[in-house]
């Protein structure tokens, strides 16, 4: 994990050196984003609780009302492990959200947002002849991120960003409850 985390924290430092450009970027119209990277998983089931690390994505799509704020609909996935079965399979506790993205300042972002949290199978670990594993299951939830521009180019911008996502999911033994944590890098296009 360390090595990990050295390895982005010399990306990031790497791609803000070439990324000092002074071209404005253009923020109008419609917005499209996708971000991949580690997720932190802390689920609270009726009978257990657990705590996983794997893959992050995020999608989003929007429009910006200024160059300051957009109105997005954002998708968040967090896989993690589900060993409450016959076998260890993945799933996703994660969501679709209606969110405001907020520009502070030319760089740096805030983003808040309140939807359906689900708990969902993941596509490439399935099992269909096992109905239990193709159950999507749903609830509320919400999701906050914060990220930092690190180079833009026109219409196109890469970040680096942090996201906290928290899910109140019914299932059939109770009540999921859980949050996720989440360092992603993403690609932009306004």
């Amino acid at each position: 994990m360390k090595s990990l985390t050295i390895l982005i924290f010399s990306c990031v430092l790497g791609l803000s050196a070439f990324g000092q450009n002074k071209n404005e970027i253009q923020r109008k119209g419609l917005v499209f984003g996708f971000s991949t990277g580690i997720t932190n998983s802390n689920l609270n089931y009726p009978s257990k609780n657990q705590n996983n690390t794997n893959l992050a994505l995020n999608w989003q799509i929007g429009y910006m009302l200024n160059p300051k704020l957009a109105l997005l609909l954002n998708g968040a996935v967090s896989i993690y492990e589900y060993d409450l079965s016959d076998r260890k399979i993945l799933r996703d506790f994660g969501g679709l959200f209606a969110s405001a993205q907020y520009f502070v300042s030319d760089k740096f972002w805030i983003l808040g947002g309140i939807g359906i949290g689900t708990d969902a199978p993941v596509f490439y670990d399935l099992k269909p002849e096992n109905t239990i594993e193709t159950k999507y299951y749903s609830g509320i939830g919400a999701i906050s991120s914060v990220g930092y521009e690190i180079f833009r180019k026109k219409n196109f911008a890469l970040d680096l960003q942090a996201r906290i996502n928290y899910g109140s999911v019914n299932l059939p033994i109770g009540k999921l409850n859980g949050f996720t944590t989440a360092l992603l890098v993403g690609i932009n296009l306004y």
